[in-house]
């Protein structure tokens, strides 16, 4: 009577779970050339994966979603599977998606920016620092409150330090060029535009510049800049060498123009002035911590400079390549 009991549990309890299969749609199948780690099940060979599935990998392991994306997950990674993305615990992944798939790890949302993009992600065991590299096409790193931080160009790695608080900081440095009226800074290690108001910037047109602000989440920006940055102090760290970098981008190295653009941007941005006054101390503050972790991540990686974008560290380091940019995550495709 007793077995004829916990027979009857065990059955109870595997239908129960079947129901629970069968309630999330099948995403995609997964293969694995060591093994791997399905909602707590060990699998080999091919299995389904549903909405939500939860996978530890033992050996490199491949998912064909059926949206049409490729999902490789390294050996000893650990990620939950969803159909539109990825959230990645530890390990490393890679993804090459034309549907928007996206990889989701320590607030950070990565995505490709082409169709034929490829993704890399490899997650720090010994630190807070996420690796992305673009193997096939632009990459677009994103923070949690959905801002582009940085577009991870082919064969240039970034590491990237999430902070826990400051979404709105900016700390860059890079040339400060004008373009359509408007002054806009180029930077050297995200690949982005931003627009700068706030601030009379006619003296440092045409040279490298470290700007500190906040970003204006509510401004649109213009000159074909990203974003636009609230500046709240401007240092040129080398005078001039900008023109090639103008030429690049349509600008031009001259503040001709700038004078009534800069003027008008930053009257908007001050208001009457004792709100300016009140609003230029924060946007100092803020650009204060922003340097303060723009100088933390940059140590961390071993470089001298990394920028701040959206609350988030961004720095480039000789090492990174090393760490994510070549080789594959697997032998050979399962």
């Amino acid at each position: 009577m007793r077995l004829h009991i916990l027979s009857t549990v065990g059955s109870a309890l595997l239908a129960s779970a079947a129901l629970v299969s069968a309630s999330a749609p099948v995403i995609g199948i997964a293969s694995s050339q060591g093994g791997v780690t399905l909602d707590n099940a060990k699998v080999s060979g091919n299995a389904s994966v549903f909405d939500g599935s939860t996978l530890q990998t033992e050996g490199f392991s491949r998912i064909h979603m059926n949206n049409g994306t490729r999902l490789d997950l390294a050996a000893g990674s650990r990620a939950t599977v969803f159909s539109n993305h990825v959230s990645l615990e530890k390990g490393m992944s890679e993804v090459q998606s034309s549907s928007g798939f996206e990889v989701d790890t320590r607030t950070l949302m990565i995505r490709g920016a082409e169709a034929s993009s490829i993704a890399r992600v490899k997650v720090a065991d010994n630190n807070k620092m996420v690796y992305v590299t673009a193997l096939n096409g632009h990459v677009n790193v994103l923070n949690r409150e959905g801002l582009l931080v940085a577009r991870v160009a082919p064969g240039m790695p970034l590491s990237f330090i999430p902070q826990a608080a400051g979404a709105s900081v900016f700390s860059n440095t890079g040339c400060v060029v004008q373009k359509g009226g408007a002054a806009i800074i180029v930077d050297e290690t995200g690949n982005q535009i931003f627009e700068l108001r706030g601030m009379d910037l006619r003296k440092v047109i045409g040279s490298h510049v470290q700007i500190s602000g906040t970003i204006d989440t509510a401004a649109k920006a213009a000159a074909g800049a990203s974003q636009v940055v609230k500046v709240s102090k401007a240092v040129v760290t080398k005078k001039g060498g900008c023109a090639s970098v103008a030429s690049k981008v349509g600008a031009t190295t001259t503040a001709a123009g700038l004078a009534a653009g800069a003027a008008g941007a930053g009257a908007a941005a001050g208001g009457a002035a004792a709100a300016g006054a009140a609003a230029g101390g924060a946007a100092a503050g803020a650009g204060a911590a922003a340097a303060g972790a723009a100088a933390a991540g940059a140590a961390a990686v071993g470089v001298s400079t990394a920028v701040v974008v959206g609350g988030v560290v961004a720095a480039a380091g000789a090492g990174l390549a090393a760490a994510v940019a070549t080789g594959a995550i697997g032998n050979s495709s399962p």
